[in-house]
């Protein structure tokens, strides 16, 4: 949600309203050191340029002032091929202060700098000039170095020796200056202190304060602060008409914690004060996010229509639209087609244009992840993490970031997700809020791969107690469940993987009743998987049937399932659902030669090693994918297989040399003759056998290796990578 705009002030006029004073700091009098070493010994064009740029960018403070060095650093470093004038200019900058520790030499140094500026006519005609005059009255340098020489001009004898004494400190790097309030008239530091010098106006400290108690969790002193700011003056009225402001700020603190209720009694009453001051822009926002937070009953009685856009509507209202439609189960083109309306409110009057230009790139790449296509789905996750700035709390930044980690731990590489997670430009800036996605994205890259390696022991007595806390629970008005949801395909999935007796055939018996319950969740996810265009969901689904279909005597189908779905599996955007897909394969290849005609006759020879050869490379990929992605159980499941389908190659391959020796004998072959001869038959034979020894080998070393994972109590680098996540939260806190 965008953030409330401070309203212009409703009455009076530009004549009526005193100018904001104007306080001195020790950066002014650099700048206007840089004017006057400029203006008195003009540079070349080219390194002029570079000056007038860097000033202009100094005098707009829309970043804190440089120190001193950075300042002098940042004019000397012009272009690459003037060395020598930037030389002379950092040596004239640093010799400037050593004329101005006095009061007569600051007296001396404001009067040089006014003299480059015309004075002005009082009788109506044009203002006078000459040579000396390099700057015009009214331009945007001109007015800063009039204001300046206005600010030095009221202070008092005292204002001009603390000037003095805090010029010298911030030279020598010493934070000085910046401690004045805008007015300070008890003080005596103003020798003639005008009505505008006796207001107090509003400052940004207390909404910085503010923002550092929100990213460190501290929700008193987060209220306190936001209650100061707006209580400050921001404009000539005795009512500053920004009470909606506040209430709307408060809605969004509660909203950020998880606190519904306490937000929605803040928005209720931030919406009628909203409607009695006539403010229809934060009416808007308040309306916006009250429907985040509507009940689901609501929500029901609504039918999860989506919210019409209307004017002035910020973007990332409407990608919040896209994350309900999702979440209610709607399909993926009609996400998208809600996805692209938020390019038409992305406005230039809203503040957050920059933060949903990248939120609604991360939208996407979350959406083409969906449909499958993963290589579009990185683009945009690289578009977002090239254009936003590391070590911000930008939410689409860690969303990305999470997202590759994920990606990562998918695919075996479990070391390069905590890279990504570790890297201190992704954690550092991060919020409380933030930081417990962080840490949870990391605990449950480990908890994944140490479930995957079948360590159990490792996950209930080291990994659960060291679970990094959740996230705040959302405290609803009714159910847990903000929106209504239908049956989603990854919840089938998961149903039904729960009833395949595929996890359990090293230990149970085949049970026809497990397949049987199976079907009707794994044809929910396919139907549901195809309605919704979440291809990555349904390929799964296709997999899981043909493996269900195996033991119903339909291999032959399960097959061309799998074969029409081949091309996106085998590019390895996943690599256990490729492991998964190709052993399902191999077997229904295999299960297909004997089921053709009669299924308990024996295939013919040359069927049967027909069939094993076309199924060997599926089993090869799959072996090596699940070795790739560390899963024991399944990796000796395809190496048993593997042997099996050695062994009968082997024998096959003998029979046939056998039979061909036969027919040699007896004179049959002519013309018709095989062009392999029996003893490189028996030769490919030992071969066959040789790799059936090798995969029962691989078989016990994989045992082993499963065994010693899971009788492991402690891993003492997962202990290094918890203990450097709390060390995080310190560091987060400060």
């Amino acid at each position: 949600m965008a953030p409330p705009a401070v309203p212009a002030p409703a009455h009076g006029t530009n004549d009526d309203i005193p100018r904001v004073t104007h306080v001195l700091r020790p950066h002014h009098i650099a700048i206007l050191s840089v004017f006057v070493l400029v203006l008195r010994e003009p540079p070349s064009p080219t390194f002029n340029l570079h000056i007038w740029r860097v000033l202009a960018r100094e005098i707009a403070e829309i970043h804190p002032p440089k120190p001193f060095e950075q300042l002098v650093d940042a004019i000397a470093n012009g272009p690459s091929d003037l060395p020598e004038e930037a030389q002379k200019m950092g040596r004239g900058l640093r010799n400037v202060p050593k004329h101005l520790y006095t009061h007569d030499g600051m007296s001396q140094f404001f009067a040089d700098v006014i003299a480059f500026v015309p004075e002005r006519d009082y009788e109506g005609a044009p203002a006078t000039s000459s040579p000396n005059h390099c700057v015009e009255r009214r331009s945007y340098f001109g007015l800063f170095i009039r204001r300046c020489y206005l600010s030095f001009f009221k202070l008092s004898w005292r204002g001009t020796v603390k000037l003095l004494q805090d010029y010298r400190k911030w030279v020598g790097g010493n934070d000085a200056g910046y401690n004045l309030r805008t007015t300070d008239r008890e003080g005596g530091l103003l020798l003639l202190p005008t009505q505008s010098d006796e207001l107090q106006y509003a400052q940004t400290d207390p909404y910085e304060r503010y923002e550092k108690a929100v990213k460190v969790g501290d929700t008193q002193s987060a209220i306190e602060n936001l209650r100061r700011f707006f209580d400050q003056r921001f404009s000539e009225n005795e009512e500053s008409s920004l009470t909606q402001h506040a209430l709307l700020n408060l809605a969004r603190l509660h909203y950020t914690l998880g606190e519904f209720v306490a937000a929605g009694n803040a928005l209720e009453e931030a919406l009628k004060v909203a409607r009695t001051a006539n403010d229809g822009l934060t009416v808007l926002h308040c309306t916006s996010l009250l429907k985040r937070i509507t009940p689901a009953s609501d929500a029901a009685r609504s039918g999860g229509k989506p919210t019409p856009i209307k004017p002035n509507m910020s973007p990332l209202e409407v990608l919040w639209e896209v994350k309900k439609m999702v979440d209610v189960g709607e399909p993926l083109r009609a996400v998208f087609k809600k996805l692209y309306q938020s390019l038409g409110c992305a406005g230039a009057q809203y503040a957050d244009a920059e933060e949903s230009r990248w939120a609604r790139h991360t939208a996407k790449a979350t959406l083409w992840s969906y449909t499958g296509v993963e290589s579009l789905a990185q683009t945009y996750e690289g578009m977002v993490t090239a254009f936003t700035q590391p070590g911000s709390d930008d939410d689409s930044r860690l969303n990305v970031l999470r997202a590759r980690a994920r990606r990562l731990v998918r695919q075996g590489n479990c070391g390069g997700a905590l890279i990504v997670l570790l890297d201190p430009d992704t954690w550092r800036g991060l919020n409380l809020r933030q930081y417990e996605l962080w840490a949870n994205e990391i605990w449950k890259a480990l908890q994944v791969t140490a479930r995957r390696r079948d360590q159990e022991v490792l996950i209930k007595e080291f990994l659960h107690p060291q679970r990094p806390a959740e996230p705040p629970i959302l405290q609803s008005y009714s159910t847990s469940n903000v929106f209504p949801t239908k049956l989603t395909a990854p919840g089938s999935l998961r149903w039904a993987k729960a009833m395949i007796v595929r996890q359990e055939v090293a230990s149970l018996p085949t049970d026809a009743r497990q397949y049987a319950d199976a079907i009707s969740p794994v044809l929910d996810a396919l139907w549901n998987s195809e309605y919704r265009g979440t291809w990555a969901y349904h390929r799964i689904a296709v997999v899981q049937l043909a493996d269900i279909s195996i033991e119903f005597g339909m291999a032959g189908k399960g097959r061309r399932m799998i074969e029409g779905c081949l091309p996106q599996i085998l590019n390895g955007d996943d690599l256990e659902i490729r492991a998964y897909a190709c052993y399902v394969l191999a077997r229904c290849i295999i299960a297909q030669s004997w089921s053709v005609g009669d299924p308990k006759k024996p295939p013919e020879t040359d069927k049967q090693n027909t069939a094993l050869e076309e199924a060997l490379p599926f089993l090869q990929v799959a072996e090596r994918d699940y070795a790739t992605i560390e899963i024991y159980r399944e990796r000796m499941h395809v190496i048993y297989t593997l042997s099996v389908v050695y062994h009968n190659l082997a024998l096959g391959l003998q029979k046939a040399a056998e039979s061909m020796d036969e027919r040699m004998h007896e004179g049959v072959g002519g013309t018709n003759a095989p062009t392999v001869s029996p003893s490189a038959l028996r030769e490919r034979a030992k071969l066959m056998m040789k790799e059936r020894d090798k995969m029962a080998e691989m078989y016990l070393e994989v045992d082993k290796a499963r065994k010693d994972a899971g009788g492991m109590v402690m891993d003492d680098e997962l202990k290094e990578v918890l203990e450097l996540v709390v060390k995080v939260a310190g560091v987060i806190s400060r």
